[in-house]
Parts: C-alpha cells; structure tokens; sequence
C-alpha cells in the first residue's frame, strides 16, 4: 500500500470521473500514478502515504510534474498522512492533503508542516468524512 491505497479511494468516491491507473516503472520515470477527467478535464494524481511529515518521491516524479504544468497539463499531490494512535502520537489520524502539483518540490524537500505549503483541501477522519464534493470542484477548477 506504497500510495495508501488512495487509487482505490479516488474511484470508488469520485466513480463518475474517468480513470486510468499508470504503472510505468519500465517505460518512463516519474509518470503519476492515476489520470483522470470528467466533463472535458483531464488531470494527473500522485499519490502518497506518509504516517509522518516528511512525503518522499521516487526519481523523476517532482520534474516530470513540473514539465507537464509548464506545457499546461493539471497535476496534483495526493497525501494520504495516516498515523495509528499511541501513547506519544495520541489519536489516531487518516487525513487527506490535497495540493497543487507545483508544490512538489517544497513537499519533498520540506514535507507538510511548512506553513507556506497550503494544501489545496485538507481533511481527517478517513474516506468516508472526507469532502469528495469539494475534491471533485478542485480537480475540475
């Protein structure tokens, strides 16, 4: 569950976008892991799974985000920050932070907490309480 299992996620609450899941580890470096579009939008998510703060990247994935946004392409980061409950972490956590994929970089150099990294919609307490309306809104914006 390398991505937190957020490829599954997407579809099965956004079920009306239609999806592509990418695997091109043999073919070219750095091709996010899902294309979708509804309504005429075609966009690029990579997703993540972090229990921390720091967000980490394979070769190729922040520069081929930052090639397609220069030629006009749509590219987001999807987080999935889930943390287990502990007597040190405290409650459990099952957050998404959704940004805009220029923010790649900062992310991986920075991870989350930076506060000049705002995520375009952050939300805990799973899938299920997460506002698929408005991550729809955003990725159609």
């Amino acid at each position: 569950m390398s991505d937190g299992n957020l490829r599954h996620i997407f579809q099965k609450y956004l079920p009306q976008v239609h999806w592509q899941g990418v695997e091109t580890w043999s073919t070219g470096q750095g091709v996010p892991d899902m294309n979708g579009c509804i309504g005429g939008v075609e966009f690029w998510i990579e997703n993540k799974v972090t229990s921390g703060w720091k967000v980490n990247f394979e070769v190729g994935q922040v520069a081929w985000a930052e090639r397609r946004i220069r030629a006009g392409g749509r590219v987001f980061l999807a987080v999935r920050r889930k943390v287990p409950a502990g007597p040190i972490r405290g409650s459990a956590t099952d957050e998404l932070w959704l940004f805009h994929g220029s923010l790649m970089r900062r992310i991986s150099c920075d991870g989350l907490k930076a506060e000049e990294k705002e995520p375009l919609i952050k939300h805990d307490g799973g899938p299920a309480a997460w506002d698929w309306v408005t991550i729809r809104r955003i990725l159609m914006r």
